[in-house]
């Protein structure tokens, strides 16, 4: 028999003769989610594969091999970058909706890349807008104020608000408003968390609509001998959505832990490694742990106690070079950023090391100046804006927004966040994605 004879006895192969095990690799070698959900519609088979009942695995193993990208940032406008971070009276609201930038990657290799996403599908607050305090994957946290009523402590009514929460997706134009856990708190900071990835949530959840937390922080005014006396303890709520279905759990009240000097010497410093760091201008750290809810004090060296200030222009917690460990850093008033590092599998007062130190007056010649007026002080005026894991962005009026670079130790240029001095929240695609196919209409394969 010759080989056309053979070739026309074997007949064509095709994806369609790949066993399940083979056909899964080939699918698991896509390089995006939406390239996936559009493999789900072909046919039935592979509806079934990637979402039917052995998807759970299945959307498992694809996000192991393909960590979420951003297909862009949104940006959370500030009116005044001087003003309090806590959030009452005293606090300015933005103007103007946050603002989405996409990514230049995302508008190249990802079929969703160049979106422009809006939040104009969520209903206005009742008290101006609605600021964005935290992005986690494909959803956003926003806050406002509902309304208020007056406190007994008429010098402190400034201080309390009931929270207008709203969590929303803008890819799929969904939102959920979260009421409020109790009327007339002091709003330290709300977070979003990832919800749990059980199979009651959805197979290989994270975070999506049906299934998140947000994490409330008040500051309580201390009362003791009946009247208030400039200082404070915190404390924690989580709202847990799970299918649908949500409700507030109360963290205990830390009256006999963490002491907190007045709340508007509090600032919000970092989030890395499932904690929350906030600076105190009497020179202590408070720490809150995401999945206990339980505060405590940072460990810090005494050297470091004596002169670095707490700030919320000059002091930040970032994660660390490895896993498990942060870093603090501190803008001196001499124009100094100073990295300091703990050590791996260190806790305790002596266990931080000075990483690097940069002197903006020898740093800067590499970057070009913008402005060259002679009121504009270096030293004093240059402020941190913003922080991601390995990064710092600072903001001065001669040299205008820069980043230092924690691991190669470079400064660099960006442009694109003169115009953005709030916080900035990298955006993802939805997961699980959705899988929109309607079956019936499939292919029978």
């Amino acid at each position: 028999m010759g080989t056309e004879s053979l070739r026309l006895t074997a007949g064509a192969t095709s994806v369609d003769d790949l066993t399940d095990d083979l056909l899964e690799l080939v699918l698991l070698g896509l390089s995006s989610p939406a390239y996936l959900v559009r493999a789900s519609a072909a046919c039935k088979r592979w509806y079934r594969l990637v979402a039917g009942t052995g998807g759970a695995a299945f959307l498992r193993r694809f996000r192991s091999l393909h960590p979420p990208r951003a297909i862009g940032t949104f940006y959370s406008i500030i009116p005044d970058p001087d003003q309090p971070r806590s959030y009452g009276e005293n606090h300015l609201w933005p103007y103007v909706d946050p603002v989405f930038v996409p990514s230049s990657a995302s508008a190249s290799d990802e079929p969703s890349g160049g979106l422009q996403l809006s939040l104009d599908f969520v209903p206005p607050a009742n008290h101006g807008r609605r600021e964005l305090v935290d992005g986690r994957g494909s959803l956003l946290l926003l806050l406002g104020e509902k309304d208020r009523t007056d406190c007994p402590c008429c010098w402190m009514a400034a201080d309390y608000m009931t929270p207008d929460l709203v969590v929303c997706e803008p890819l799929t134009r969904q939102y959920q408003a979260i009421p409020p856990p109790i009327r007339n708190v002091c709003v330290l900071g709300a977070f979003l968390l990832n919800g749990d990835a059980d199979e009651a949530c959805g197979a290989g959840a994270t975070i999506g609509m049906t299934n998140f937390s947000v994490l409330l922080v008040q500051y309580e005014h201390d009362y003791r001998n009946g009247e208030a006396n400039g200082h404070g303890h915190p404390l924690a709520s989580m709202f847990t959505c799970c299918g649908g279905i949500g409700g507030w759990y109360y963290g205990e009240n830390d009256e006999d832990g963490v002491y907190l000097p007045s709340l508007d010497e509090v600032h919000l410093a970092g989030r890395t490694g499932g904690r929350i760091y906030w600076g105190c201008e009497d020179k202590q750290v408070m720490v809150v742990d995401e999945r206990t809810l339980e505060f405590s004090v940072m460990a810090l060296a005494e050297h470091m106690m004596s002169w670095m200030e707490f700030g919320r222009d000059n002091f930040r917690v970032v994660g660390g070079g490895h896993a498990g460990t942060v870093r603090i850093i501190n803008f001196t008033y001499d124009g100094e950023l100073e990295v300091f590092g703990q050590l791996r599998g260190g806790g305790g007062n002596d266990d931080w090391v000075l990483e690097m130190s940069v002197r903006m007056e020898e740093a800067s010649p590499g970057l070009p100046v913008e402005h060259e007026e002679e009121d504009y002080d270096l030293v004093t005026e240059t402020r941190i804006i913003d922080t991601a894991e390995g990064l710092v962005v600072l903001l001065s009026p001669q040299m205008g927004a820069f980043s230092v670079d924690l691991e190669a130790k470079e400064l660099k240029r960006e442009d694109g966040r003169k115009e953005y001095t709030g916080p900035a929240f990298p955006y993802t695609l939805p997961w699980p994605p959705v899988m929109r196919a309607c079956v019936d209409n499939m292919a029978p394969k």
